[in-house]
């Protein structure tokens, strides 16, 4: 009877347990051409579904930011989260003459953190509340995926806030590129995506995957 009952525990307890951890991921394979995506938002800027494949026989949607206008432009997805969470994408951005975009990813909200790429100044940074808190260097390859993670995990009394950034067929680095510690709550909200298109030229995304704790 002891181990009748002490089973029907552990099946009553595992699933609260595993629902802690929740997953959203959106690749835009399934989305029309030209279309916006469900359940996304428009903050400021022109996103559109697009692929380099004329036939669309093959894979290779993903989300375009127009090049105009020519502000900071940012899509919002996925639940509010406050807790502990991860997310990763990959962005393409392409250069013209001197001329370079900026883009990154963001946790928590429009005021939450931000992980940027800021190829004109040859760095990459942590932000919030739009203002820069901690930057560096970086070199962007141009007209190539980039791999960008944020992750925002509960440090004690405070958050570690960290991002990695690898430029897609090289190796992932062991060690995050950039890290801060932030005192107190680093907020809530949804997560973004993020670009400036100085260089005249669209921002891609694509392959999103967020990871947090509800």
């Amino acid at each position: 009877m002891k181990l009748i009952i002490t089973i029907l525990l552990i099946i009553s307890i595992s699933p609260i347990f595993l629902s802690g951890q929740e997953k959203y991921a959106n690749d835009f394979e399934s989305l029309e051409i030209d279309t916006f995506p469900k359940g996304m938002m428009e903050i400021d800027g022109i996103f559109k579904i697009k692929s380099l494949d004329a036939d669309k026989s093959k894979r290779g949607k993903f989300l375009e930011m127009a090049a105009e206008p020519l502000s900071e432009n940012a899509v919002i997805f996925g639940p509010s989260v406050k807790k502990s969470a991860t997310l990763q994408a990959k962005v393409k951005g392409y250069r013209k003459r001197r001329s370079y975009p900026r883009f990154g990813i963001g946790l928590h909200g429009i005021s939450g953190y931000r992980l940027r790429v800021v190829p004109s100044k040859s760095v990459i940074e942590l932000v919030k509340n739009e203002e820069p808190l901690k930057s560096v260097p970086f070199k962007w390859t141009p007209d190539q995926w980039l791999n960008l993670r944020l992750k925002i995990s509960n440090n004690g009394d405070s958050w570690k806030i960290s991002g990695s950034a690898w430029t897609e067929g090289a190796q992932e680095p062991k060690q995050e590129t950039i890290s801060h510690i932030h005192e107190g709550s680093p907020g809530q909200g949804k997560a973004s995506l993020w670009g400036t298109a100085y260089s005249g030229k669209v921002i891609q995304f694509d392959d999103l995957t967020l990871e947090y704790i509800k």
